[in-house]
């Protein structure tokens, strides 16, 4: 596990940049530590009677298992008291109500819109408006999303808001709007997102799916951003050990091809004798890439037919040659998950059902090195989780569809306190799905357009 230490230089300065400003963003490298620099800023805040407390909103787990954890690592934050909302509505109500004995509240992204309607009734000086912490801001990206619009409502109750994030426009520029909505309370460009759209950008399609930048547009928003935004670069950063991602392609048998084909044009196939539909284009996506995995669902999740086992052939040779060497293994299904525990025994894994309880067990024991294999689900562990200590290999069965996870996930281990080569093996179906995803990621290309691409090239 990791020791006690001092922040950074970095760090330091961001802790100043929050400390004197009542809203602002913290945009830095995954691993930086940016949740640290926040608990500076407001331990110091406290201390000069300035503020009270802190309601730190974060992806779940990272709620669960990684703010009450900073809390420990560092020195000048122990005394920092914190509490996590879970568990049942009465057990989180009256967590609300001792706020104000404690300086940290965490609590789960999902459960904004729950939280949005406790804080109704709470009058404007109570200690949880005085200071929002929100952990990886691009989970409100999204302008017409429940929870991002419910905190927009209820921003301006809040003296002081601060924005952290490693993937600030993970797919384009308005991504940055949602979140910069929030933290300065519409003050940078309004709280109406689809005037905004209109002045900086212009639809692709004749159904607003796709937007393009007008001229100018972007430099604009990276300034206007800039302007309440401190930015750490890479440089900056402790060195880290060599990364090496190794991508494994694998070619599927002729048989499991001519089914692929035929799911992909026809929207139907045929695997083990029965018959399997895709109701459209992107459900049928969905399939493919369930083929490339060695399967398909029929009549749901519970339901999966066998069509090939080259790729979880290809993890059992891995974890082989890796000698007992831990190894963080990447899933998209549930039958992932299923086929990985058929071959390798009863793995651990975060995400799924996995509860937040037991999977705070789960890392607690990969970072101490008695776990030789854990499995994740990029899009349940993708942020925020502090794995550099239990090992450096990660394995892919499929590439990701998204960019953002892809990155969010390697940096899982490749940050801050990882001592060693960090080696992250892909596995990539020829010819399928596989290569669509990659490209996608690579390309940063809408899903329809990366669909329409593969079916061309089949």
């Amino acid at each position: 596990m990791s020791v006690a230490r001092a922040l950074y230089g970095y760090q330091q300065r961001a802790a100043t940049w929050f400390y004197e400003r009542d809203a602002a963003f913290l945009v830095a490298p995954l691993g930086a530590g940016k949740g640290a620099a926040a608990l500076t800023a407001l331990a110091d805040l406290v201390r000069d009677g300035e503020r009270r407390h802190a309601l730190v909103i974060a992806p779940k787990l990272v709620a669960k298992a990684v703010w009450p954890l900073e809390v420990t690592l560092w020195p000048h934050l122990a005394h920092l008291r914190i509490a996590v909302l879970n568990g049942t509505p009465e057990r989180r109500r009256a967590l609300l109500a001792c706020a104000g004995e404690r300086e940290v509240t965490a609590i789960g992204v999902d459960l904004v819109p729950w939280l949005v309607g406790e804080l109704a009734g709470l009058a404007d000086d109570h200690p949880l408006f005085d200071v929002l912490v929100i952990d990886e801001t691009s989970r409100l990206k999204d302008p017409s999303g429940k929870r991002a619009r419910a905190l927009l409502r209820i921003a301006g109750r809040f003296r002081t808001r601060w924005g952290l994030t490693g993937t600030p426009r993970p797919n384009s520029s308005m991504d940055l709007f949602m979140p910069a909505a929030i933290v300065t309370d519409g003050a940078l460009w309004g709280r109406a997102f689809v005037p905004w759209q209109k002045r900086h950008f212009r639809p692709r399609d004749p159904f607003g799916r796709e937007w393009a930048a007008l001229p100018g547009a972007e430099e604009r928003i990276t300034a206007d951003f800039g302007t309440v935004a401190m930015t750490v670069a890479d440089e900056d950063m402790p060195d880290l050990p060599p990364l090496n991602v190794v991508e494994t392609p694998l070619r599927l048998p002729d048989a499991v091809m001519a089914t692929y084909r035929t799911m992909a044009r026809e929207l139907f196939t045929t695997a083990e004798g029965r018959l399997i539909e895709a109701a459209s284009p992107m459900i049928a996506t969905g399939k493919l890439a369930q083929i490339a995995n060695g399967f398909l669902y029929g009549e749901g999740n519970d339901d999966a037919v066998f069509v090939h086992d080259l790729k979880i052939e290809w993890l059992k040779e891995l974890v082989e040659s890796l000698d007992g060497e831990p190894l963080l293994i990447a899933y998209e299904f549930i039958e992932d998950l299923r086929t990985i525990r058929r071959a390798l025994g009863e793995v651990p894994a975060l995400g799924g059902l996995t509860s937040a309880a037991e999977a705070a067990r789960h890392i607690a024991a990969w970072n101490a090195g008695v776990l030789p294999l854990l499995a994740f689900h990029p899009a349940a562990a993708g942020h925020g989780l502090n794995l550099q200590f239990g090992g450096s290999r990660m394995a892919w069965l499929s590439p990701s569809w998204s960019a953002e996870l892809t990155e969010q996930a390697i940096a899982r281990i490749y940050r801050p306190g990882q001592a060693r080569h960090v080696t992250v093996h892909v596995c990539v179906a020829t010819g399928t799905v596989d290569e669509m995803k990659r490209n996608r990621v690579l390309g940063k290309m809408s899903a329809q357009e990366a669909f329409r691409r593969h079916l061309e090239q089949i």
